[in-house]
């Protein structure tokens, strides 16, 4: 007989967790015939060791060995699942949906009143999550490429190192929670660096970047993206030769932008929500860990 057992992880078996999702990761680009590399393992380690703390973090295990994770986190009312991966095997067996609804579950009783997350192109793992009543929001559009500098964008604008309590006062704004220990991550563990953009002695939005990536960012008004986007890209530049936005499909600025500055979609993925939150048509994700 199979023993199921459903529980929290253990912080001794977080190597095991990332070797799931990296076995889960490989299988599924394999099946969809996507020819990019896994995400690096030590990046990995240092995301999910920050979830684990920060968030929930739930296994499957069978027969004495963890088989599936599903872990997320929760910034004031809003539960972003972060991760969701199970063994190759053990796939469309039902052991995935029972440890998503405990997840799911444990974010509610912790004030969670809007559940979304960062889906992949698996159609499987899609059909899931709108079981669950997360439906398609819009797409997350992946551009990367060598930048194409605009001499006049930031005209009346200064770039600043980041202070977190502006980043948070803007987040809370834009994406409706201020997620003070996601900030102090990216600065004091991933270490991204941080900027905000000044015009007129006020801070109109900030970004960080990392190994030619930028994200998060985010923006009070429409009329200041293009200077903060031009400013991340030539930050970017100065340490990357290729630079990637990921940009969801609401942000017509941030599109429009990319496509004038010689950026090409190269992919895309999707965001499923319960409801609507924030305002996203100003706003850059990090990624699909933390959004």
């Amino acid at each position: 007989m199979t023993l199921t057992q459903y529980r929290p992880v253990r912080e001794a078996e977080m190597p095991e967790a990332v070797e799931i999702f990296l076995a889960s990761v490989a299988d599924m680009y394999r099946r969809h015939n996507i020819t990019q590399p896994a995400p690096p393992r030590p990046l990995v380690e240092k995301f999910y060791d920050h979830i684990r703390r920060t968030g929930i973090f739930h296994v499957a295990e069978v027969d004495g060995k963890i088989t599936a994770i599903c872990h997320a986190i929760v910034r004031d009312h809003l539960w972003f699942l972060s991760g969701f991966w199970a063994l190759p095997r053990l796939q469309g067996q039902g052991i995935g949906r029972t440890l998503l609804e405990r997840v799911w579950d444990e974010g509610s009783r912790a004030g969670a009143k809007i559940f979304f997350t960062w889906s992949s192109v698996d159609v499987r793992a899609m059909a899931t999550y709108m079981k669950f009543g997360m439906l398609p929001g819009y797409q997350i559009l992946n551009f990367v490429g060598a930048f194409q500098s605009s001499s006049e964008a930031l005209r009346g604008y200064e770039t600043q190192p980041l202070d977190i309590e502006t980043a948070m006062n803007i987040d809370e704004q834009v994406r409706g929670t201020r997620r003070e220990c996601d900030h102090q991550f990216s600065i004091a563990e991933f270490k991204a660096e941080g900027r905000q953009l000044v015009r007129e002695e006020r801070a109109v939005g900030y970004y960080y970047f990392s190994n030619g990536t930028i994200g998060s960012a985010a923006w009070l008004k429409e009329e200041d993206a293009e200077a903060l986007l031009e400013s991340a890209c030539r930050e970017v530049s100065k340490q990357a030769e290729q630079i990637r936005l990921m940009i969801p499909g609401v942000n017509h600025s941030a599109i429009r932008f990319a496509l004038r500055a010689g950026l090409k979609l190269v992919s895309y993925s999707h965001l499923l929500t319960t409801e609507p939150f924030g305002q996203m048509e100003k706003y850059l994700p990090s990624g699909p860990s933390l959004f």
